[in-house]
C-alpha cells in the first residue's frame, strides 16, 4: 500500500510512505514500486523494498514436512520450533493431528527456555498412498496461538510400472466390427524388492483385452493391452486395474488415454 504527495512545488521536497502487508509476505521479500512523474528527464523512478518478515512461532528448517518411504521403511523428521516474540518465553500447551492414522508425534522441550523439538514418524505399515494432513501446536503466544505444520505422507509402490501411462496416441474412431482397428500399447511391471505375481487384470470400459508375459519369475512382467475402439468418440479416458497377490499392493491402477482422428 501506497501514499504520496501528489504535487511537489518546485524546488521542494514530497514524501512517499509504502506499506507491506505482513499477512501476505513471508521470509524474505523483495518488492519494487514504479513512480510515474511528469519530469521530462525522469518520467519514471523504481524503489525497491527488501526486508524479511519474522514469524511469531518459527519452525525450522521449514514448517512443511515431506514423509516418503515404501512399505515397512521408516520415515522420519525433526523441527525445532521456537518464538522471537518478545515476552514470556513460549510454551507448547498442547498438540493434535488430523492425519493420527499416518503419523506419529513427539514434542521434547529443551535445555534452552521457549524452544522445543518435534520429532515426526510415518506409519511404516501404512499401505501405499499420498495424501496430506497437519500438525497443530497450541501455544501462550497472544499473537499467534496457534500453529498448522502441514505434513505430507508418500507410501511409495514397490511395483513400478513403466510407463505409468498408456497414452494410444491419435486413434481411428469405431465402426463395424470388420472395420474395426486394433492398436496396442505395453508395458513393465517389476518389483524393486520381494516377489510378487499378477492374479488377473481388469477394466473400466469394454474396448480393451490384455496379455501378460512373464520377464522373469516373481519379478518382472510385460502386460501388452489391446484397444478397439468401438463407438466414435473424441477422448478415450479409461483406468486398467492390474491384480496381484502382493497383500500390501493388491492392486496396480494404469491410466488409458487417447485421442480420435
Amino acid at each position: 500500500m501506497a501514499t504520496f504527495d501528489k504535487v511537489i512545488p518546485p524546488g521542494q521536497a514530497g514524501k512517499i510512505s509504502l506499506e507491506i502487508d505482513g499477512d501476505k509476505v513471508f521470509g524474505d521479500f523483495k518488492k519494487t514500486v514504479s513512480v510515474l512523474t511528469n519530469d521530462p528527464e525522469h518520467p519514471m523512478m523504481t524503489i525497491t523494498l527488501k526486508g524479511v518478515i519474522k514469524q511469531f512461532i518459527d519452525v525450522l528448517p521449514t514448517d512443511r514436512v515431506y514423509l516418503s518411504g515404501v512399505y515397512g521403511e521408516k520415515a522420519e523428521s525433526e523441527l525445532t520450533i521456537s518464538s522471537p516474540e518478545m515476552g514470556p518465553a513460549l510454551q507448547i500447551t498442547g498438540v493434535t493431528s488430523n492425519i493420527d492414522d499416518k503419523i506419529t508425534y513427539k514434542l521434547v522441550p529443551t535445555p534452552q527456555q521457549g524452544t522445543y523439538r518435534l520429532k515426526i514418524w510415518k506409519n511404516p505399515k501404512l499401505p501405499v498412498v499420498k495424501t496430506w494432513g497437519s500438525i497443530t501446536l497450541n501455544t501462550n503466544s497472544e499473537r499467534s496461538p496457534q500453529k498448522a505444520i502441514q505434513v505430507n505422507v508418500t507410501t511409495n509402490s514397490l511395483i513400478s510400472a513403466q510407463p505409468s501411462i498408456i497414452n494410444f496416441g491419435l486413434v481411428g474412431p469405431g465402426g463395424p466390427q470388420s472395420e474395426r482397428k486394433t492398436f496396442e500399447k505395453s508395458i513393465v511391471l517389476t518389483k524393486v524388492k520381494g516377489e510378487f505375481s499378477i492374479k488377473g487384470i481388469s477394466f473400466t470400459a469394454k474396448s480393451y483385452s490384455a496379455t501378460v508375459e512373464t520377464l522373469e519369475l516373481g519379478k518382472r512382467y510385460n502386460v501388452t493391452v489391446q484397444f478397439t475402439p468401438d463407438h466414435a468418440q473424441h477422448t478415450f479416458s479409461d483406468e486398467m486395474t492390474i491384480n496381484t497377490d502382493d497383500p500390501n499392493e493388491p492392486n496396480v491402477k494404469v491410466r488409458l488415454i487417447a485421442r480420435s482422428i
